[in-house]
This record gives C-alpha cells, sequence and structure tokens, in this order.
C-alpha cells in the first residue's frame, strides 16, 4: 500500500481548519515566462451516491482541507446532479455519529426530512456543492462518473470519465473488449475538448484488462498507473505485468506505430474518509501544470503530458524539452532520504513478441464479495525485458536524460529507495512517475 511521507501530512494536517499549506515545490508560480502553476488534485473518489462512505460535499471538503486544489467526483455509474436522492440511517453505512461529526466539522446546511419514522437526508447536487467549495485559484470541483461493472465473461471494466454531467447504468456485454469498445462509445456521447477518458486499475480485480487491450485502442490516452484503493488480487508472479510493465507494452507497441502514448495517473479511489479527520497514511494523486485552475486549464495541461502522478514524492521541477529531446526532474527533498532517479524508455528494435503464455491461478483468501466459486484462472502473457529498460539512472535529486536516436521514448520513475517487493501491490515508499515523451 502506498505510503505518503508523514512528515509532509503532519504539516499539512497540522494547518487543517485554516489554509493547508503544502509542501514546498508543490504550489507556487514558476518562471514567469511559463505563466504555469502546479496545481494538486484527485481524480477518482465515491460518495453516498454509490459505495463510498461520505456526504460528496464533505468528501471534496476533506481534500480541500489538505491543500488540494481539485478533486473530481465519480461515483459509480452517476453523476451529482438534480435527481432528487436521499440517504438513511442505517443506509450506505450513515450512523447519527456520522452526521453529528459532519455537522460539528463544516458549516454546510444538511437538508433532513422523516420518511416512515426514520431520518433522511438529502445528497445535494453539483451546483450546490460548487457553490460552496469552489474558489478562484484555490479549489475547484469537477463532475466525473466511474463507468463500471462486470461483463459477462466475469471480467471487470472500469473506467473514469473525468469532467461530465450525464448517468449512464452500466449495460454487460459479453466480453471485455465489447464492453471497452462500449464504454468507448458512451464516452464519445458525452466527451468534448474539455474531457478525460481513463482506464482505471487494469490488475484489479485478477488481471482483467489486458496490455493488448491499451495497444488496439490508441484513443484511450490514460490510465491509473496506481491506484491506492485497488489493489489486484490475483498475486501472480512479478514476471508477469507490473503497472509499470504494462505501461511499457503499451507505449512500446504504440510507439512503434507513431501512435499517441498512454498517460499515468496516481489516485486514491477513496471509499472511506475517517481517517482524513486524523492524519492520512497513504495517498495517491496528479500534480497538473497548468495555465489556471479550470476545467480548461486542467485538461488542456493533461491531454499536453503536462503533469505528474505521485504516490507521496514531490518534484519542484518537471520538463521535457522536445527540440532536444530531454527529459529533466529534481525533487523536492526531505532530510533524511537518498533519492533515485530512473529514466524508463524501450527501444526501436524491442523484441515484440510473447515470449511465453501462463495459465495463473488466483491465490489467496477468497474475497467475501466473490459468489463465483473457485477464484478464477487468467492466461496471463510474459514479454520481453527489451521492453521497459532502464535507460539512465541518477543516485541523487536532479537528473535528466536526451532521447538517443533508437529510443521510442523516456519517461522518469523517481523513488526514495531501491524497490524490493512484488509489485503487483502499492509500494511502501513514496514514488513520482513523470510522464513518457518522445519526440
Amino acid at each position: 500500500m502506498a505510503m505518503l511521507n508523514r512528515r509532509d501530512f503532519s504539516r499539512v494536517v497540522a494547518a487543517m481548519g485554516a489554509a493547508a499549506v503544502l509542501p514546498s515545490g508543490v504550489s507556487g508560480e514558476e518562471p514567469a515566462s511559463r505563466g504555469k502553476k502546479w496545481y494538486r488534485g484527485n481524480l477518482h473518489m465515491h460518495t453516498f451516491r454509490s459505495d463510498g462512505v461520505a456526504f460528496a460535499e464533505e468528501a471534496a471538503a476533506l481534500y480541500k482541507r489538505l491543500g488540494y486544489h481539485f478533486v473530481c467526483l465519480t461515483d459509480h455509474n452517476s453523476v451529482h446532479e438534480s435527481d432528487d436522492r436521499w440517504v438513511k440511517l442505517g443506509q450506505k453505512k450513515l450512523t447519527e455519529a456520522h452526521v453529528a461529526r459532519y455537522r460539528e466539522t463544516f458549516d454546510f446546511p444538511l437538508e433532513e426530512r422523516e420518511e416512515n419514522g426514520e431520518k433522511a437526508y438529502r445528497l445535494k447536487t453539483f451546483a450546490e456543492m460548487g457553490a460552496l467549495l469552489n474558489e478562484p485559484d484555490r479549489f475547484l470541483l469537477l463532475s466525473g462518473m466511474e463507468y463500471s461493472g462486470t461483463v459477462k465473461n466475469r471480467h471487470e471494466v472500469h473506467t473514469n470519465f473525468i469532467n461530465v454531467r450525464q448517468n449512464h447504468p452500466w449495460v454487460a456485454k459479453e466480453t471485455t473488449a465489447e464492453n471497452i469498445d462500449w464504454s468507448l462509445e458512451l464516452y464519445r456521447s458525452m466527451a468534448n475538448e474539455q474531457t478525460i477518458y481513463t482506464m482505471n486499475h487494469p490488475l484489479w480485480r485478477f488481471y482483467d484488462i489486458d496490455p493488448m487491450d491499451l495497444v488496439k485502442r490508441p484513443e484511450i490516452r490514460f490510465f491509473e498507473v496506481a491506484n491506492v484503493e485497488a489493489r489486484p488480487l490475483f498475486h501472480a508472479p512479478v514476471e508477469f505485468w507490473t503497472h509499470d510493465k504494462f505501461w511499457d507494452i503499451v507505449n512500446a507497441f504504440r510507439a512503434r506505430r507513431g501512435e499517441p502514448l498512454l498517460y499515468g495517473t496516481a489516485t486514491d479511489d477513496t471509499h472511506g474518509y475517517n481517517m482524513f479527520y486524523r492524519k492520512p497514511d497513504f495517498v495517491g494523486y496528479v500534480m497538473v501544470h497548468a495555465a489556471e485552475l479550470s476545467e480548461g486549464g486542467l485538461i488542456s495541461a493533461m491531454k499536453a503530458g503536462d503533469f505528474y502522478a505521485s504516490t507521496g514524492l514531490t518534484l519542484n521541477t518537471m520538463a521535457f524539452d522536445r527540440a532536444t529531446g530531454t527529459l529533466s526532474v529534481e525533487v523536492a527533498p526531505e532530510p533524511g532520504y537518498a533519492y533515485t532517479i530512473q529514466f524508463i524508455g524501450t527501444k526501436r528494435d524491442f523484441d515484440p513478441t510473447v515470449l511465453r503464455e501462463v495459465e495463473h491461478q488466483a491465490q489467496g483468501v477468497m474475497p467475501s464479495w466473490w459468489k463465483g466459486g473457485e477464484l478464477p484462472k487468467r492466461k496471463l502473457a510474459v514479454y520481453s525485458d527489451s521492453i521497459g529498460q532502464v535507460l539512465g539512472e541518477v543516485r541523487g535529486t536532479v537528473g535528466s536524460y536526451t532521447l538517443r536516436p533508437d529510443d521510442l521514448y523516456v519517461r522518469a520513475k523517481i523513488f526514495t529507495q531501491k524497490i524490493s517487493y512484488n509489485e503487483w501491490e502499492h509500494p511502501s515508499s513514496p514514488i513520482a512517475w513523470t510522464q513518457p515523451y518522445s519526440r
């Protein structure tokens, strides 16, 4: 599970109740010639509108108090529009204690009524929450939806539609490929230049999304390289896809064909919020380098690849000079930590063949929610180590790499210690990932 540096959150949480101050390097003006700022945001979270345990304005306000600049509400197959929606005590884990804590913490109105002798509370609309929370250049609430469900072949397809305002119920197709294509078709019906489609947690539940699913669909530009909540349940040998290997497989094939590269996000996928009233222990977010805190500003920057993903590590600088093909990063260091910067990419002559396929049985304790009997088997492909090589490495806080003629792309991965763990689970130390870049 990804752990945020506790020193960072101690400083942030100490400021709760006032304007929280982010660690050095997280926000502030870049050189005037660029005219951009760094904005921190969470793009995946759930509330009482689906399977989260918080009122949506409560969840967003908790992030705001931690110094986040934006969040996107992504409840399952539902957006926060004007339908009359209420939640009763006892439903969705809502208790009297929860209501009391909400009222003690926030000045937000909470509309209450009796339903057959039981108390119920109205869920606010997106417009109502924006009026309560939005502040110019400090905080912006985005509307979204996680279009998600189980395919008839028992795989899961979960995709986030960022900055959309329309509901749609889940429609189960026969195959994973059909459900991905259907989700893309549905997204296109809602999309404009200020919307984003993201493939969520591809390794969850049981390696349900194959890298080739995204190789074949270059219109999918974003995926979650880190999702704090949705750890895979499969526990396959690490020779199969890790999140990083998945990413490089997709980009190696795309880059060779001259197709758009896949960008990576990190998210909390938040469902429970009790920890946010204390000191959060883990976190996933994006840092977006945008001209302004607006829907258009944030999404334009992300579509241009001008952002990085993090599970708690902060960069002072991340820049790609397309003219020279140079990717440069500078870490905002914490005392007592040593940093490694790896520049990762794939050469033009990489081996594209599947070395072998192995059928693997899901292992471990059967989850309580799994109703399908024996845990499933998956046939997993093993790809060459020529995909996703370490092209260069720096031990320190400043590093750069210039693309060679035989490089297809380069991205940077920055961490605080040599990572020695099974990467189907989240790292126990902070990591930052830049986007992949090519000339």
